[in-house]
């Protein structure tokens, strides 16, 4: 045993318990969200918000496993490169795709929430679920672009590090890790000052209904937790890299566990602030009352059978 090595085994076992952690929530949210045709179309971005969190849970299980077995057998401290880390081990692409695609699926939350309260009719008529997946598939495509590029920048311009701890910056390098890190903790501050001015400016607004406002209700608080525990973080893991004596291992591992743990906020915030996403919860449950049937969990499916309904009455008269 190196000295240090205490932390970074103590470091790793919490990054395992983190990534279970954040698997379970994440699971049941994807049950949900996937439990309907209605849900799957109207719930897509938070279909691969849920995803992207578990992609980030796993990030932390194979990370924390995969530094413990290289502790076990006496394999850790060996110098590797930056590219090394990318090709030899699985975590630190995970690590990158578990970090852009949550800040990317927060930001296209943010745009839903902006088009639903500055175009209220055109997005209750036109929006469906084809818009989320076509801008979906552009922030997929941008969160694999920037992999690529760190594939390039590790390969072109590698660097020697002095562990096979093959994090974030020892896997692309100081410079693109901190664009990389500072992308991430800004689009959550974005996002959060562009929900947080909607919500402030609609609140009394007579053109949106109860439901809207605890969508974005939710929004909101997701987003001011991501900025609490993902953003803040984030710039001390900067700091940390550009100050290598400011911060012990542990204090940089307890941040980033901040920034794992931020995964797990998706389902109680669904469940208490989202009606249609708890009484689904219940029907799966089986926790339906006697006598019920039918769920109505949208406005526009209540309108549809508003019209219906009066059109039979309109022809029974």
């Amino acid at each position: 045993m190196f000295p240090g090595d205490g932390e970074i085994l103590l470091r790793s076992r919490l990054y395992v318990i983190c990534g279970i952690l954040v698997l379970i929530p994440n699971t049941i949210c994807l049950v949900v969200f996937n439990s309907s045709k209605d849900f799957r179309q109207r719930f897509v971005f938070f279909t691969l918000l849920s995803v992207s969190d578990l992609i980030n849970g796993v990030s932390f299980i194979m990370s924390g496993a995969g530094r413990l077995d290289l502790l076990f057998h006496d394999k850790y401290h060996f110098k590797t490169s930056s590219y090394e880390c990318m090709t030899g081990y699985l975590w630190p692409i995970f690590l990158l795709f578990g970090g852009q695609l949550p800040a990317t699926f927060h930001c296209l939350l943010t745009v839903e929430r902006v088009l639903a309260v500055n175009r209220v009719s055109w997005y209750r008529s036109r929006w469906t679920w084809r818009h989320r997946l076509y801008l979906s598939s552009l922030g997929i495509f941008i969160c694999v672009f920037l992999s690529f590029i760190a594939f390039l920048v590790s390969f072109a311009s590698p660097t020697l590090n002095e562990n096979r701890i093959c994090a974030v910056m020892d896997s692309t390098g100081i410079i693109y890790g901190t664009i990389h890190y500072c992308w991430i903790a800004c689009s959550y501050m974005i996002a959060f000052a562009v929900t947080l001015n909607l919500f402030l400016r609609s609140h009394g607004s007579k053109f949106l209904n109860h439901t809207e406002k605890r969508k974005q209700m939710a929004i909101l608080i997701l987003s001011g937790i991501n900025v609490l525990m993902v953003s803040v973080p984030n710039f001390v893991l900067v700091a940390d890299q550009w100050h290598t004596d400011e911060f012990d291992v542990l204090l940089v591992g307890v941040a980033y566990l901040l920034y794992g743990f931020q995964s797990c906020f998706n389902l109680p915030i669904f469940y208490f602030f989202r009606l249609e996403f708890r009484r689904r919860c219940h029907e799966l449950l089986r926790f339906r009352r006697t006598g019920s049937n039918t769920i109505v969990s949208n406005d526009m499916s209540r309108q549809k059978l508003s019209r219906v309904n009066a059109s039979f009455v309109n022809t029974a008269i």
